[in-house]
């Protein structure tokens, strides 16, 4: 069972897990938010997958575990968008992939129309099995009130293509 730690908004944490549990068929996630309470208790977990969905400069000047969390997570998901989180990075060697509107991001949105949403792979990355997930562009059909949640929506799609699985509805 992955392990999967989200550094997010409790709503935007809840909407990422019930994405997984409504899209797997394969695999059962174990997701859990890590905030500020919460960190202390799960420094000794190694996640398979982190996700950073927030700015965790102000996180990470708090508490050590969070550095610590993700050293020894198999990969890192992060939002490219939010502002310092990708300074620090430079040390780490996990597996990153980055997710965001901007042009450098590794999955992005290419495209917006009505429920009709193209998700973009714009450098491959590994899979959990090792196999390479390649640059291509995917439709999506969005229920029109997960159009305001699109990056929960690209975190979704990467966890589920790290595990060889297809987001098929949201």
């Amino acid at each position: 069972m992955p392990f999967i730690g989200i550094v997010a908004k409790e709503n935007d944490s809840n909407f990422i897990k019930n994405g997984l549990l409504k899209n797997t068929g394969l695999n059962k996630f174990d997701v859990i938010n890590i905030n500020l309470k919460s960190i202390q208790n799960i420094k000794n977990i190694k996640f398979d997958i982190t996700v950073i969905n927030e700015n965790i400069e102000e996180l990470l000047k708090s508490s050590k575990y969070l550095e610590d969390i993700i050293n020894k997570s198999n990969y890192l998901i992060i939002n490219s968008d939010k502002e310092n989180n990708l300074k620090w990075l430079k040390n780490t060697k996990t597996n990153i992939i980055t997710y965001g509107f901007n042009a450098k991001a590794t999955i992005t949105i290419s495209s917006v129309k009505e429920e009709n949403t193209m998700i973009c792979i714009q450098r491959g990355f590994k899979s959990i099995d090792e196999k390479v997930i390649e640059e291509q562009e995917i439709n999506i059909k969005l229920k029109k009130n997960n159009i305001n949640k699109l990056y929960n929506v690209l975190v979704i799609f990467a966890i589920l293509g790290i595990y060889g699985e297809k987001l098929k509805k949201i």
